[in-house]
């Protein structure tokens, strides 16, 4: 019986914890942008949407450079696809995903923090 052997499951497993890796690292892109931009980071969660920062909100230009950093980190890190097919794809997919203007997603808050830019014009 093959489903029997442990060597059948590998492949499930190894896409769950690669899945889990690419999503932990696009956390941290959103931790070191916000960092990087002086916005104070309150938080890192898990919900059974995946994981989350919580940080104070800051301008509409640094929320769209935070909200962004995520997915440009999975992008980044598709260049493993080489090494790692799994990795890869599962970085692909978050990045797709997440840049995608769906309720509660990067791609959401980047296109309200654009709105938000244009709608107050010019510096005064």
């Amino acid at each position: 019986m093959p489903y029997l052997s442990l060597e059948w499951y590998f492949p499930f497993f190894e896409g769950i914890l690669l899945g889990l890796l690419a999503m932990a690292l696009h956390e941290v892109g959103h931790v070191l942008a916000a960092l990087a931009l002086g916005i104070r980071v309150k938080g890192v969660g898990m919900r059974w949407k995946g994981m989350y920062t919580v940080r104070e909100a800051g301008p509409p230009a640094k929320n769209l450079l935070i909200s962004l950093a995520g997915p440009l980190t999975n992008v980044l890190l598709m260049l493993c696809w080489h090494w790692s097919p799994t990795f890869g794809l599962a970085n692909f997919c978050f990045a797709l995903g997440n840049l995608l203007p769906i309720k509660g997603s990067d791609g959401d808050r980047a296109l309200k923090c654009w709105h938000d830019m244009r709608n107050q014009g010019p510096a005064a």
